[in-house]
């Protein structure tokens, strides 16, 4: 009897090559594996619209606060409705735009529902592969983890996993490590990695290596007690939960608008992918960076007061930027690299405990909620936390010397470069969107899948 293995992608591009490696995996113990692609049913879930009807007399879907938090069957789509509604750049600047988005969204959402139940009634499945599953997507596996199944996803900062854990947060993020003990060897040899990464962080970083870096004037920036860095607005919002703030944008005027209530100076710094062509020639792809950088511009324009507040909107490079600054400037961040990077410079950061790292590692000074995240604001430079540093430690080791990471040698984009290298059908220095668009074009993808081999993470 075959097993059936459930996706909710399988185009003829990059993910033949990410769900064949899955597919693969489960071979090792199941032979005859049957791909079964979810294909989203016309039929919408009466009683999950009339659940909604409920929750819009109440009011629930004219504070953003309350729509996060909607359910349905023990389901948190409220998270989903939203992360996808702010995937489009209309929906930040027109409430109609919103409110048209959401109401389109939360009607897709009731098919999610009823395609769900489809599948679970036709189909005997114990695997399911999920594209991004900070979106949409993530329904069906709150939808389907009640039953012992086997998952599987690709998602930063992680490789391609697999999990039979039940919350979706927790895939996504670095999993906490009781304190290890290091010798003196280990801590040379990762803090040798950090200082390779953080010294040149954007050759390292793939998403940074079509940026078209600027030059900053040799001035001191030393008179600046803070320094805020600005995130994608429309890519991924609230994928590690919800803190108070539905998306980045609404954070960055939280923040601005409170430092300004302190009468203190500070930094903006946009993004460098602000500026970046993310789609790199797919004209059907939407450029989310462009979107980012409007949306930016809206901000900063919008704000009056601006005597005490230095935007940099060129991409800058960190390195040089760092030097110019107080060892006293406070780091915002809501989450992403740059916190690492500023730890790692001796800088006390403050950031989001919804985070791509367990918050049991005390890295950062971190919040939960708007109340929080004002008092930490408004707590003065000597009465917060470096970070620590065995933290630090731990984390860096899993990013940068963990073979199966994002950076690592077994991240699945590597062995397949390493195979087109081989057969000289790309450069040396070619990008993943490359790679991607190279398999893409491939006629024999099947073949090429049963020649490589990763591991697959087991989180």
């Amino acid at each position: 009897m075959n097993s059936v293995f459930l996706t909710t992608r399988y185009t003829d591009d990059i993910y033949q090559y990410i769900v064949g490696l899955c597919v693969k995996d489960i071979k090792s113990k199941k032979k005859n594996i049957q791909i079964k692609k979810i294909k989203l049913g016309k039929t919408p879930d009466i009683l999950f619209l009339l659940v909604c009807l409920k929750y819009l007399v109440m009011g629930k879907f004219w504070s953003k606060e309350k729509t996060v938090l909607l359910s349905y069957k023990k389901v948190n789509f409220g998270k989903k409705l939203l992360s996808t509604t702010f995937r489009s750049f209309e929906s930040y600047v027109s409430i109609y735009k919103y409110y048209t988005n959401l109401f389109k969204n939360i009607y897709t959402i009731s098919k999610i529902f009823k395609t769900a139940k489809y599948y679970e009634k036709n189909y005997n499945f114990n695997y399911v592969y999920l594209d991004h599953i900070e979106y949409l997507n993530g329904i069906y596996f709150d939808i389907f983890k009640d039953k012992k199944r086997t998952f599987y996803t690709n998602c930063y900062p992680n490789n391609i996993n697999k999990t039979k854990k039940k919350n979706l947060e927790k895939i996504q993020q670095i999993s906490f490590i009781k304190k290890k003990k290091y010798t003196k060897i280990q801590k040379k040899n990762i803090l040798k990695a950090a200082k390779k990464v953080f010294g040149s962080i954007n050759d390292f970083l793939p998403w940074m290596q079509t940026t078209k870096w600027s030059s900053m004037k040799n001035k001191s920036l030393k008179k600046y007690d803070y320094i805020i860095y600005a995130h994608s607005f429309t890519d991924s919002q609230l994928s590690f939960g919800f803190d108070g703030f539905s998306n980045t944008l609404e954070w960055l005027e939280f923040t601005i608008k409170e430092l300004q209530k302190k009468k203190v100076s500070f930094i903006v710094k946009a993004h460098p992918n602000f500026n970046t062509n993310l789609n790199l020639g797919n004209k059907n792809k939407d450029n989310l960076a462009e979107w980012d950088k409007k949306i930016y511009l809206r901000l900063k324009n919008r704000i009056q007061y601006k005597k005490d507040i230095l935007f940099i909107d060129k991409p800058i490079d960190n390195k040089s930027l760092i030097s110019k600054l107080s060892d006293k400037c406070l780091v915002i961040s809501k989450h992403g690299s740059v916190q690492f990077e500023m730890v790692y410079h001796g800088f006390k950061v403050i950031s989001s405990a919804k985070n791509m790292i367990d918050p049991k590692y005390l890295l950062t000074n971190s919040w939960s909620s708007r109340r929080e995240y004002k008092l930490l604001l408004n707590k003065k430079w000597k009465e917060l936390n470096f970070g620590d540093k065995n933290s630090f430690l731990t984390v860096t080791e899993f990013l940068f010397l963990n073979k199966n990471s994002h950076f690592g040698k077994n991240f699945y984009l590597n062995p397949l470069k390493k195979y087109m290298l081989k057969k000289k059908l790309i450069k040396k220095n070619s990008s993943y969107q490359e790679i991607a668009r190279k398999f893409a074009s491939f006629k024999n993808k099947e073949q090429v899948v049963e020649r490589i081999n990763i591991p697959i993470n087991n989180i």
